[in-house]
């Protein structure tokens, strides 16, 4: 497998930097230690931030706008409360589909 490479530029506090070099010298300081410390952080980062499968997100739209994001129903409505945000006047999405809830009920009419 061929490993394309690209050159990105971007900025960082000066103390992240020194203990970022630092790091990289206490691994040998060989080419590429640096690049390859920020490639693993930036995939831990951005794994992280992906939802894992089998592990729905659930997201509260208020017409297309985006009022609160969490990974359960509980922590949404409680988002949607320190927002102020009434539940039943947003749309709530799921990231995947959810197992349907089987529900019976029983009527009793008295004679």
């Amino acid at each position: 497998m061929v490993r394309v490479m690209t050159n990105v530029t971007f900025s960082l506090p000066e103390r992240t930097v020194k203990r970022l070099r630092r790091h990289a010298a206490d691994l040998g300081g060989r080419k590429g230690t640096i690049s390859g410390a920020v490639d693993e952080a930036i995939s831990r980062y951005l794994d992280s931030m992906e939802p894992r499968a089998g592990q729905p997100t659930f997201t509260a739209f208020r017409g297309e706008t985006c009022v609160a994001k969490a990974k359960t129903l509980e922590k949404l409505a409680a988002a949607l409360k320190a927002e102020g945000v009434d539940p039943r006047s947003v749309r709530i999405v799921s990231s995947e589909p959810l197992e349907p809830v089987g529900r019976v009920g029983l009527r009793v009419r008295t004679r």
